[in-house]
């Protein structure tokens, strides 16, 4: 972009909105008052007049009725795996005035928690606020610095590090993606890796008796540290003096920024009045940030050290709990014995990045002082190997900075080029790549050696081979290792005792849920997501590419995953905005990983989404159906909002029609159900014709979006059905022969298993109707809004109890 088009981007706005998306998406992740609103109402003035001034006819709608209010969001992309781009402004609309006004960012988050509040009573807006807005000025920050420099981050090849620092807008679906509070502005600038700052490591030198060392190499890491100060400080009287009156002291490394707030601490500051703990000062080469940075990089160093850092960093301070440091030791230990060596034979496209060795100091108490705990990482980035093709997925699912193309959209097109082949095939073929490293070796690592990765978008790296495609997969995090029980004998056998300090072995029933969320919710749709907002693929399609891998895998898993996977209708997510405005701590030394989880749809569910149900495309007539006994020809169109709205409206306010159906009401009301469940994914209405006159309306509903499909073992081939006959006289009712229309079409779909009814308990008619055609009883569900009785129908059984259907066919 030429440096005169970007005098003209408003960063701070810039900073605001990539935050507000970020802010959006999680809280349409973990909250369920939103629907699609699709097009510009005719008996919604005031809003028919916003869209209009706008231009925009597709919005999310967040249901804010209950305190007043609702607020609408204009899509510019909606995602099939769940995260969305938006156009600007976001507004609010009081449902009491019908004014229609922006709403800024931490307006927002005021909205979420009085509308949370009464299912989180303990949920407060001002935390959450103050660090939204660091991280709407760090990010404008960064901003200012990538112009300023002149940075690239979407070069289709770069280097470790260039490509580690490249994450400038940072967590996407994270309400607050660059909030550092403890840093101030020159902290910012020296320590952020968006701002590649480069800074010496401060030394310490400690007495052995309060420092804890390990290793699974051959030499302690604080030994060749110690060789290595004595030559730099060969002209520091103290440092020298020290060193030489104390030969058996630790010589421990650590961040500047944790070393002065350390220094500060009453645990530290006794070690040092006892002669135990001696400060040295910054030394040596410059280290830079990595991603997550506090874990640092020097290009010509055997390690990488990921010290802890109490800056709270989105939900947390960064701070290495000891449990954790044995964690990338026990690995490290592992992977030298048969059965680690077995593991990256089997499996040479995943590279774990180890932590071998770690240090911790222990105050004059024997205590743990988790500001000293560091991990030492293996650096495969030495050298000449800093030049290797390899980017955090993180990184590379980033979207457009400033308007530039984003990487992955010039990775594949260079690609695409090299190759000369079309873009999108590029593109399919690169994720299908890039699945089959990632997806089979790691069920297949979980299921033969017991070991499960916490393998999210953060932790997760890929190196590019030289046509752009995906290579070899680089794991790194010594918190994310862990075992299940399952194995537990054959880990034991390798080595004896290895998880009584690490805690890394953990049931069987936890692994699935936790793990779907790291590898499928936040990496491998995180990839599909990125195909999609930048045009590259359909994500709907990569979602099936996804179901059908893992399908094929399904027979070969004994531990639960895949077909937790597959056959869920809900996953496990974390709440990251719950999270943040419950003021959770995630680094809690307490709790290990506190975080509100929910359940959100599983997006492989889709590969059984009935288009021709729920989301037809035609307006036209798309079943007819000749009853030769009653001589009448039924018929079933889809809803047209612009020809049925007022007729429906008529039918609903009927006296003999409100009890039963109970949506009677103004035309308003009714416009904005009709323009929320049409680009749902979860029901549409259908219009059905008796010899040409509209009589009846039925609505396929989809179990798997449904409310209903939380109350019993739904499963995605699984479809409902609501039957409404108009009030006209009985004798011109016909609604056996109306339900059988609409089952015909119904099951004509390949989609569907079985059809489920839910009817309420009190609704005899319905019972005696739904008996008569073929459904089963099951049992009573109790939902929110009624008693009801359960019921499934197969197409065999609809068939055996009405002859004939089985050979109607019909031309979808």
């Amino acid at each position: 972009m030429e440096t005169n088009s970007l005098s003209l981007i408003n960063l701070r706005e810039e900073a605001e909105q990539v935050n507000y998306t970020a802010m959006l998406n999680s809280y349409l992740r973990e909250f369920s008052n939103w629907s699609r609103y699709l097009g510009i109402p005719k008996y919604d003035e005031a809003l028919a007049a916003h869209f209009r001034s706008t231009g925009y006819d597709f919005h999310i709608r967040i249901d804010f009725s209950s305190i007043g209010q609702e607020v609408y969001a204009p899509l510019n992309y909606y995602s099939e795996s769940g995260r969305h781009i938006f156009h600007f402004p976001i507004v609010k609309r009081d449902l009491l005035t019908d004014k229609i006004t922006e709403l800024a960012p931490t307006d927002m988050i005021a909205l979420i928690v009085q509308y949370g509040q009464e299912q989180y009573p303990e949920i407060e807006a001002d935390i959450t606020q103050n660090r939204l807005v660091n991280s709407i000025e760090n990010l404008e920050k960064y901003l200012e610095n990538f112009i300023k420099h002149d940075l690239n981050a979407n070069a289709v090849e770069m280097g470790f590090i260039q490509a580690e620092q490249s994450l400038i807008l940072g967590h996407s679906v994270h309400p607050l993606p660059k909030s550092k509070q403890g840093f101030n502005d020159d902290d910012l600038f020296k320590y952020s890796p968006e701002t590649a700052g480069r800074f010496q490591l401060h030394y310490f030198l400690i007495d052995a008796e309060n420092v804890i060392e390990k290793t699974a190499d051959d030499i302690l890491p604080s030994v060749q540290l110690k060789k290595e100060l004595l030559v730099l400080a060969a002209n520091d009287t103290r440092v020298m003096e020290l060193l030489n009156t104390h030969p058996a002291f630790i010589v421990v490394p650590m961040h500047p920024w944790e070393a002065n707030y350390l220094l500060q601490q009453d645990d530290v500051l006794a070690l040092q009045q006892d002669g135990k703990l001696f400060s040295l000062g910054g030394w040596g080469a410059e280290f830079t940030p990595t991603s997550s940075v506090r874990t640092v990089y020097n290009e010509e160093c055997d390690w990488m050290f990921k010290f802890s850092l109490h800056v709270k960093i989105t939900n947390s301070e960064r701070i290495n709990l000891y449990p954790e440091l044995h964690r990338g030791y026990d690995i490290s230990r592992l992977l030298k014995t048969p059965w680690g060596q077995n593991l990256q034979k089997d499996f040479p496209e995943i590279d774990f990045i180890v932590d071998p060795a770690f240090i911790a100091v222990t105050d004059n108490n024997g205590e743990v002082i988790n500001g000293f705990n560091i991990s030492i990482r293996r650096n495969p980035f030495k050298n000449e190997a800093q030049h290797k093709n390899v980017t955090l997925i993180a990184a590379l699912c980033q979207d457009s900075i400033l308007g530039e193309p984003s990487r992955l959209t010039n990775i594949i097109k260079t690609a695409a080029q090299k190759s000369n082949k079309p873009v999108t095939r590029v593109a399919e073929d690169w994720f299908k790549q890039y699945l089959h490293i990632c997806i089979r070796p790691m069920v297949s690592i979980l299921n033969k050696y017991g070991l499960a990765c916490e393998f999210h978008q953060q932790n997760v790296m890929v190196e590019l081979d030289k046509n752009l495609f995906p290579a070899k997969l680089y794991f790194r995090d010594n918190q994310g290792f862990f075992f299940r029980t399952g194995k537990a004998d054959e880990i034991l056998a390798a080595i004896p005792g290895i998880a009584d300090e690490s805690k890394s072995i953990i049931d069987e029933e936890y692994i699935a849920p936790k793990y779907t969320y790291y590898l499928m919710m936040n990496n491998l749709l995180g990839v599909v997501n990125a195909f999609g907002v930048n045009g590259l693929a359909d994500e709907k399609r990569l979602l099936d590419i996804v179901y059908k891998e893992l399908k094929s895998l399904e027979a070969i898993d004994e531990t639960g995953l895949v077909s937790y996977i597959i056959n869920s209708r809900d996953w496990s997510v974390k709440g990251n905005l719950l999270t943040s405005l419950h003021n959770m701590n995630e680094a809690n030394v307490s709790l290990e990983y506190p975080a509100v989880y929910l359940d959100h749809p599983n997006p492989l569910n889709k590969f059984f989404f009935c288009k021709n149900l729920i989301k037809p495309e035609r307006k036209d007539i798309v079943y007819t159906r000749y009853f030769p006994k009653e001589d009448v020809t039924l018929s079933i169109r889809p809803f047209d909002i612009d020809r049925d709205l007022e007729m429906v409206h008529h039918w609903f306010n009927q006296e003999q029609a409100k009890p039963v159906w109970k949506m009677d009401g103004p035309i308003r009301g009714l416009e904005l159900f009709y323009r929320t469940i049409i680009p749902s994914d979860a029901t549409h209405s259908f219009i059905g014709e008796v010899n040409g006159v509209p009589n009846f309306t039925f609505e396929p509903y989809w179990p798997a979006r449904d409310l209903v499909g939380a109350y019993y073992e739904c499963l995605p081939t699984d479809y409902g059905t609501h039957l409404l006959v108009a009030p006209i006289e009985k004798e011109k009712k016909f609604a056996y022969q109306s339900l059988q229309v609409a089952l015909d079409y119904l099951f004509a779909q390949p989609e569907v298993g079985k059809c489920i009814g839910e009817a309420a308990v009190e609704s005899r008619a319905m019972r005696a109707l739904a008996n008569r055609i073929g459904y089963q009883q099951q049992r009573v569900i109790d939902m929110p809004h009624k008693s009801a009785n359960l019921t499934f129908l197969y197409r065999e059984w609809y068939w055996d109890k009405n002859p004939g259907t089985k050979e109607i066919k019909i031309e979808l």
